[in-house]
């Protein structure tokens, strides 16, 4: 156990670490879900990634699986530095009712206020509702299956091929604790309009694994590279 890190994630509420990401924005770390967050996102290189494979300033992100916010705040820290102008909109999408406050103080700061829209809701089928498992003590335990501990709340899908309409997606971030397979399965025309994905592919049966990616081929997306391996998941980039 790192013990520093253990008790900065239990005294956070207490003692803020801040870091400036300029001299109007900033990142703040309050509690510990933006500490493991921040950790997942920031301290990885594969989400850094973004910088390399973005050829042109993109106009629209799409983070699935938002969390705490932070892989929208690395992506506009990335557009920032990359290209001379920065017009990209933001759509963040995350289940947890608990996380949704957190959220949108992560785009007050990260100066994304004005060009962020924040949804709550599950992806996957294109319509209904399901169970969203919620282990208090650890969101990123987060997922459709009971957990020990965990209390059940009703989330409604959110037809994200609709909300969208004909809007090509320049960049999306996957990150929905196994829903991703249903998400690919009931959403090909989505796909069909995206150009990169950055995607975290939880374990299953190696038959869902090889649908997903057959079924992300047909829609014009392959694997960019091989996948890294990271807490037993794959992090995986397909790209048009």
């Amino acid at each position: 156990m790192n013990i520093p890190f253990f008790l900065y994630r239990r005294l956070s509420r207490l003692i803020t670490c801040e870091f400036k990401t300029s001299k109007k924005t900033k990142i703040s770390l309050k509690n510990k879900f933006e500490v493991a967050s921040f950790n997942d996102v920031f301290c990885h290189p594969f989400y850094w990634q973004v910088f390399q494979y973005l050829k042109s300033s993109p106009k629209l992100i799409v983070d699935c699986g938002a969390h705490c916010g932070h892989f929208s705040t690395l992506t506009d820290i990335c557009i920032d530095s990359k290209f001379e102008k920065n017009n990209a909109r933001y759509l963040l999408i995350e289940p947890n009712p608990h996380l949704i406050p957190i959220l949108y103080k992560t785009i007050r700061e990260g100066g994304l206020e004005s060009k962020a829209q924040i949804l709550q809701g599950l992806l996957g089928q294109q319509d209904g509702s399901d169970t969203l498992w919620i282990a208090p003590k650890n969101y990123l335990a987060t997922g459709l299956t009971k957990n020990n501990g965990s209390k059940g709340y009703k989330i409604d899908y959110l037809n994200l091929n609709s909300l969208l309409e004909n809007q090509m997606i320049d960049l999306m971030k996957i990150d929905i604790e196994g829903g991703e397979f249903s998400f690919v399965e009931h959403n090909t025309e989505l796909f069909k309009r995206t150009n990169l994905v950055f995607m975290e592919l939880h374990k299953s049966p190696e038959v869902k694994r090889t649908g997903l990616i057959n079924q992300l081929s047909s829609a014009g997306l392959n694997m960019a590279e091989e996948p890294v391996k990271c807490h037993g998941q794959e992090l995986v980039i397909f790209k048009r």
